[in-house]
């Protein structure tokens, strides 16, 4: 049986949330973080966190656009276009705005209530 390593935030003020290494570790790094748990992301570091974050998920929704609208001015093939009708949807990864919601809010409680965040793996 395979087992699944998970990291959980965890500020004071909210309740704790999770998330699977790969996640994590993506996230931890846009924020400038080594991943190796325990570790903290102090008062001082949230509003540099925060905007970390929200610059990469304004960078990864710019690169999808251009990617979509590249796609749109080369013209699909009719016979790809009949068969592609929703499984594009199924295949594309979860877009980083939703994959950090969480962790943005917690963040953002956490600078509110001035306290520091931790994180932890299980």
């Amino acid at each position: 049986m395979e087992s699944f390593t998970m990291y959980r935030f965890i500020a004071r003020s909210s309740a704790p949330i999770q998330y699977f290494e790969a996640d994590a570790k993506r996230l931890l790094k846009i924020i400038g973080k080594d991943a190796t748990a325990p570790g903290i992301i102090t008062q001082q570091q949230l509003a540099g966190a925060i905007t970390a974050i929200e610059a990469a998920i304004a960078q990864e929704e710019q690169a999808r656009e251009e990617a979509r609208q590249a796609a749109a001015e080369g013209g699909a093939p009719a016979a790809h276009a009949e068969t592609a009708h929703d499984s594009t949807q199924d295949d594309e990864p979860v877009a980083l705005r939703h994959r950090a919601l969480p962790l943005l809010q917690l963040l953002r409680a956490a600078q509110q209530a001035q306290e520091d965040v931790i994180w932890e793996s299980r």
